[in-house]
């Protein structure tokens, strides 16, 4: 979100970052392996790299889905963390379009350019989290909510994951995580060239120099998140939260569907990793009760 457009109660985010922020132990994917391990334990079976072509059902509820090779699955309940606005689009079948309300503007949050490297970080002394912001925060943001574009100094956040506890970077280079903002559009490659230039010069005029390793870098843009996110149109974060009333705009864990639960950054309470685990645990719970599972 912009944040000349955000309500000032998003000032918590500043206060708890001040306070401090936690991380996964291990990197992220232990998240994932944890609730691997869990949801087996408790007798669940898991399919992975199976898409679904549609839910099944209709006004009465859901009762189902259709997977891509034809497979049909019935179930009591279906929890959907993908973007809801794909429910809308139809996506997902006609049955799914009346999940959610309908929304009287089409605008989306952000997207991104983001690089992942091996390389040499000089100059600067980089924590684990580091912001290098541009000179001009408002142009920033009114580039990417009013013009379309991305600034000629974009905000650019480095994660160096090699540096947690005050461990010091090998010294046969190490993992870089870099982040700019972007606009929710297709990206030609030349523009993709030149953010990547001017990304790489802003940081220098900041004392960063990055020098990649042999391996070339793994760049993902917003046609990227597109293809990888149906529905998303690459926006990473669903609506903005812009306006006193936009935190109470997204949908919550019961969709208008009976059977169909939403989780996920694009609904209650909003995205990122804690806020969507969170989304996750409230719409267990509502399907649980709604079931009548102790």
């Amino acid at each position: 979100s912009s944040p000349f457009e955000a309500p000032a109660t998003l000032m918590l985010i500043a206060h708890a970052e001040r306070a401090g922020v936690w991380y996964v132990r291990g990197g992220m994917q232990r998240l994932a392996e944890t609730l691997t391990r869990a949801a087996r334990d408790a007798g669940a079976t898991l399919r992975f790299g199976a898409g679904v072509r549609r839910l099944l059902g209709g006004q009465e509820g859901i009762s189902g889905v259709e997977l891509d090779d034809g497979e049909t699955l019935t179930a009591d309940a279906v929890l959907y963390n993908g973007d809801v606005a794909a429910l809308g689009a139809g996506l997902l079948g006609s049955a799914a379009r009346r999940a959610i309300p309908a929304r009287d503007d089409d605008a989306r949050s952000i997207s991104a350019v983001t690089w992942s490297l091996t390389g040499a970080a000089r100059g600067f002394p980089l924590a684990h989290h580091t912001v290098f912001f541009g000179t001009d925060y408002q142009d920033e943001f009114d580039s990417l909510f009013k013009q379309g574009r991305v600034t000629r100094e974009p905000t650019v956040y480095v994660c160096a994951q090699d540096r947690g506890d005050g461990a010091a970077p090998p010294s046969d280079g190490e993992r870089l995580f870099l982040l700019i903002n972007a606009p929710p559009r297709p990206f030609g490659a030349d523009e993709l060239a030149r953010c990547e230039a001017d990304t790489w010069d802003h940081l220098a005029r900041l004392g960063l120099r990055i020098e990649p390793g042999d391996a070339a870098a793994v760049r993902h843009g917003p046609d990227d998140f597109a293809a990888r996110f149906p529905g998303t149109g690459g926006a990473i974060y669903g609506w903005p939260t812009h306006g006193w009333s936009g935190s109470f705009r997204r949908p919550g864990s019961r969709s208008r569907l009976p059977r169909l639960y939403l989780a996920g950054g694009t609904v209650h309470p909003g995205p990122g990793v804690p806020m969507a685990a969170l989304s996750g645990r409230i719409a267990a719970r509502a399907l649980r009760e709604d079931l009548g599972l102790r």
